[in-house]
């Protein structure tokens, strides 16, 4: 009878190594609570005899498929691998394999862009075989148009999607921001706007030192961050709307509602400050003291606005966005990936308890909780409503939100 049941346990720890797609009921960390409602997991590797090396792709959902993939060792050998999945299923479509580390990666126009090693990779998307090697040793890439932005050192180089031929270069001491066929970016004290196509000038505009570089695009207003400023330049009048100080630069993300921006900053005592900033009066409407920060932007949630603050108990807050009042706070571990938002649910990923929650946006209810076999790399929602979350021993879990 022991002899049956080692085979037994056996049995369903090479189950769980196996570096395949596989369908679970999923399992609870609690013997009261129900079990997770995992739908399939996709494993990219084996985990004989490799580790790894805490750098996933994706989960990045295209329609009906995901894309999905790591970096792992294996000896004294890093390797890659990514993998189109059916988002039902999670069986492969198609998979490919290369010898060197990922990095950055972005798809547009049926032709994915990505780096590994020493190089920038062009796969069709459809089927994964590759169509061109560019060497260049990207820093980050941005679609914009039919070419993808290589941001390299103090260059931009625009490449080819379909063929990976070089268009232009231009030099630039920022990473670039697409406004649809425009490139943005800095060239010292200089913002400059061309023509993502083939690199032609449109416009540029001298700003103030205290401005360094574009963090991101919302509508018109194109915000930019120094070491201790926030400033705002509408790309549509092509002039510099305001500059503020602010002590230190925003944290994470900013989120922006209803003429409103909601950050987090670091003030000079250490101490982390959530503000909610008007951006008509350059003041805060309201600011809170935090203990802490996470590397996650806010998320708007109708008359709330959720932070993490990672290393406090209560790590999830929903503050009024009227009042900046706690409406509820959760604990959820550390947050290291951006949460998402479905309607009045919130799904996080806490790395810590290693679970994945739903909460219900309005009171912080718990609505399910599942565990989660790894710290969380990434996560993303299917048009079906199914949660996927990626995690660092290079498998992708999948979990029924309804």
């Amino acid at each position: 009878m022991l002899r049956h049941r080692a085979r037994a346990a056996l049995a369903a720890v090479l189950a769980l190594l196996c570096g395949c797609s596989s369908s679970s009921t999923g399992t609870s960390a609690a013997g009261d609570e129900p079990p997770a409602p995992v739908a399939w997991k996709f494993e990219t590797v084996s985990w004989y005899n490799r580790y790894s090396m805490n750098s996933t792709i994706g989960p990045l959902v295209v329609g009906r498929t995901v894309l999905y993939g790591g970096t792992y060792a294996y000896q004294n050998t890093k390797a890659s691998k990514l993998a189109a999945l059916d988002a039902t299923t999670g069986m492969a479509r198609w998979r490919m394999d290369y010898g060197a580390g990922f990095g950055p990666m972005v798809l547009q126009g049926g032709m994915i862009a990505v780096a590994a090693g020493d190089s920038v990779l062009g796969l069709d998307f459809g089927s994964g075989i590759q169509r061109w090697t560019v060497p260049i040793q990207p820093r980050s890439l941005t679609a914009a148009g039919d070419v993808v932005l290589v941001a390299e050192r103090e260059t931009i180089r625009a490449i080819d999607l379909a063929s990976g031929a070089q268009r232009w270069q231009v030099k630039s001491t920022t990473e670039p921001v697409a406004a649809g066929d425009t490139a943005l970016f800095m060239d010292g004290r200089t913002l400059r706007a061309v023509a993502a196509g083939d690199g032609a000038a449109r416009w540029s505009l001298e700003l103030p030192a205290a401005l360094a570089y574009p963090q991101s695009l919302q509508g018109d207003h194109l915000y930019l961050l120094g070491a201790a400023s926030l400033g705002s330049v509408n790309i549509k009048s092509r002039g510099l709307e305001w500059v503020v100080p602010l002590g230190s630069a925003p944290t994470a993300g900013i989120a922006a509602a209803d003429d409103t921006l909601y950050f987090t900053t670091q003030a000079a005592s250490g101490t982390y400050v959530f503000h909610a900033f008007d951006p008509a009066t350059q003041k805060d409407r309201w600011s809170r003291p935090l203990d802490s920060s996470s590397p996650v932007a806010p998320i708007v949630m109708g008359s709330l606005v959720a932070t993490a603050a990672n290393s406090s108990a209560e790590s999830l807050v929903a503050l009024s966005r009227g009042t900046g009042m706690v409406a509820w706070s959760a604990r959820a571990g550390s947050v290291p990936v951006q949460p998402v938002l479905k309607g009045n649910v919130l799904y996080v990923a806490g790395q810590g308890p290693n679970r994945v929650y739903a909460f219900e946006t309005r009171t912080g209810a718990v609505l399910w909780s599942g565990r989660l076999w790894g710290w969380p790399m990434g996560m993303a929602l299917t048009e079906d409503g199914t949660l996927l979350v990626s995690a660092d021993n290079l498998t992708l879990y999948a979990y029924r939100t309804r």
